[in-house]
């Protein structure tokens, strides 16, 4: 089991790589945000193979916490993109 914990943290740490060149490289602000919210669900999911791998309760509630951040923080982008938007019209 312990194989596949470690291939699916590697996945993750190059599907955030990736995600983290998306966000550097010069794009829109929909972009920029759509890439963020993907970084937000790659970490949550690696918190869950943490968890899932100890006893440890901790990364559970980390990937919960984020979780919700994220949805927050994914809501409030969107609705500050549209009102951009609504202005330049």
């Amino acid at each position: 089991m312990k194989i596949v914990e470690a291939i699916a943290l590697g996945i993750f740490m190059l599907a955030a790589l990736i995600t983290v060149f998306r966000i550097v490289r010069r794009s829109t602000l929909g972009d920029r945000a759509v890439a963020f919210d993907l970084l937000t669900a790659i970490i949550t999911s690696a918190l869950l193979v943490t968890a899932a791998r100890g006893d440890d309760g901790l990364p559970l509630d980390l990937a919960l916490l984020l979780g919700l951040i994220g949805f927050l923080t994914s809501i409030t982008v969107a609705r500050f993109i549209e009102a951009r938007a609504g202005e330049e019209q």
